[in-house]
This record gives structure tokens, sequence and C-alpha cells, in this order.
């Protein structure tokens, strides 16, 4: 009894175990040429919080560190505007110069974001980068870059009330990773294939 009551212990530890190593990653903020934010789902056209946090986040570092541009990445997955395009109002209105801000409107997933943000930075001849997300995104953020061979940096907004909001996407993040599996083997070749995801109807522009 006392073997089974400890390895139900054990199990039912598991997964808090994984959700304090999903958030518990050394993220740090720093300058670098391009401040990158990736899209959220924006229902109606609408912000939803989690992607709030992202662009106050970004605000915060705009205006404590210095940047050539930020690049706003994400198509239109839910909504008729492309994500890029719903932020780059929102960063405006925050008092953002728009001719600071590059687009990458074709994203569909994480996988696409991450390799066509490399490519508009390559055409805006920016060498490094720091990614913005919600703390339970960046730890597949970070596999992706590395499977890629794609230099890059990673932070996100780490505070209680905001994590405790992100318990079920961070449990969604197991189904999350191997779905992005094969977006990682079609993204091999991602150099010679060019941007990845809808390239029918939107642009990656400044």
């Amino acid at each position: 009894m006392v073997i089974v009551i400890s390895l139900l212990g054990v199990l039912a530890g598991i997964p808090l175990i994984y959700f304090i190593w999903i958030h518990a990653g050394r993220w740090a903020p720093r300058e670098a040429d391009a401040l990158v934010v990736l899209g959220y789902k924006c229902i109606n056209g609408q912000i939803d919080p989690l992607l709030a946090e992202r662009l106050d986040t970004a605000l915060d570092l705009w205006n404590r560190f210095r940047y050539r541009y930020v690049v706003l990445s994400g198509g239109a997955v839910v909504s008729e505007r492309t994500e890029a395009a719903i932020m780059r109002d929102y960063l405006i209105s925050k008092g953002v110069d728009a001719k600071r801000i590059l687009l990458e409107e074709y994203s569909r997933n994480t996988v696409h974001n991450i390799v066509n943000c490399t490519l508009l930075m390559r055409r805006h001849h920016l060498k490094t980068c720091l990614y913005v997300s919600n703390s339970f995104h960046l730890r597949r953020m970070r596999y992706i870059a590395r499977r890629l061979n794609i230099p890059a940096n990673f932070y996100g907004s780490r505070k209680l009330p905001s994590i405790r909001r992100q318990w079920k996407l961070t449990f969604l993040e197991i189904r999350a990773f191997r779905l992005t599996l094969p977006w990682l083997h079609k993204a091999a070749n991602w150099e010679q294939n060019g941007w990845m995801g809808n390239t029918n109807s939107r642009s990656a522009s400044g």
C-alpha cells in the first residue's frame, strides 16, 4: 500500500514538474537589432489578453532598450485582417513610430513565424533579435530555432496572474510540440523555399 501511495504521489507530481519546467526557463531581456513579437489568434479582429500581454511586454522593452525595428509576425488565421496588422495598430496607438514597424503576414504557426521573421530580418540587414511571447510558448520557440540553426534570444513576462491564465495552454504545448515536428521537416530547406504560410494574399514588408 505504501508503494502504491508513493507511486501515485510521483505520478501526481509530474504535471506540476512539467508546469514549472515550461515557465522556469532563463529568459533575459536584452538589446538587439530587432524586437520580434509573435501573433496570437484575434477573434473578430480583437486582441486576445494573451496577445495584449506580448505587446505590452514588447512596449516595455522598446522603451527600455535600443532596437532598430519591431517585427510583428502573424497571418490571418481566424480573422479577416492579419494578426500583424492588428498588432501594428495597437503599437502605433501606444506611440511606436510606424516607420520602425515591420510586418510579416504569411505565418499560420510558430515554425512559419520563426522562418519568415528570419527571412524578413535578412531583407532588412538585421543580425540579432529578441523574440517576445507568453512564457508557455518560449521553450517550443527556442526548440524550433535551434533545430533550424537560427540564432535568436527569447523573452516573456512571467507575472503570476498571467501564468495562472496559461495553465491550459501550458499542457496543450505537449500536443503542440508533436504537431511542430512535421512543420520542422517541411522547413528543412526553408532558405531555398522562401516564405512559409499563406503567401497568396499577404505580404512581408516594412
